[in-house]
């Protein structure tokens, strides 16, 4: 498919999703595309920061073929981290679960604790997992429980700090 094909088909599909919403723009169309290309654009990044986001039934197959209803139970629960997309999409960070076994990381469940305290949301837990963090010499959480380079206090100690700057 040639560029111009594809910005065509694209234009095509994108005003016809905004009448069946029935969404009226009265934006500039060129402002409106530019959002929408940032909208998109943004969703990707998220998803390759958070090095990886599972569908349901990803997450599902890993945890042993469990259940829609068993799955939705571990993330009520705070076992499994849920992130929900502003499609209504459910979606699993693929670092959460052991590459060996399939289960979720047992310091998921003591991490989001802390963060549902501060009432906080799963997608700053999410961010939090993944970046760097000083007391783990630069890694990130999820770098080093799968590495096992820091023990779990050093974790929680991490995470405890990165909680009480949030909720200053």
């Amino acid at each position: 498919m040639t560029a111009a094909t594809y910005t065509k088909r694209a234009g095509e599909e994108f005003a016809k999703r905004l009448t069946e919403l029935g969404i009226a723009v009265d934006d500039d169309p060129a402002a409106l595309g530019r959002r929408a290309a940032l909208a998109v654009a943004a969703e990707q990044t998220w998803e390759s920061e958070l090095e990886g986001l599972l569908t349901s039934a990803e997450a599902r197959l890993l945890l042993g073929g469990v259940s829609r209803e068993a799955l939705r139970k571990q993330a009520a629960g705070g076992r499994v981290l849920a992130l929900r997309d502003d499609r209504g999409r459910v979606r699993y960070p693929a670092w959460q679960f052991d590459g060996d076994t399939g289960a979720a990381h047992a310091i998921v469940r003591e991490i989001a604790k802390r963060f549902r305290k501060a009432e906080l949301s799963p997608w700053t837990m999410a961010a939090f997992c993944v970046a760097a963090q000083p007391e783990l010499g630069g890694e990130s959480p999820a770098t080093a429980w799968r590495t096992g380079d820091y023990d779990e206090a050093e974790i929680l100690l991490a995470a405890d700090r990165a909680v009480a700057e949030l909720t200053r």
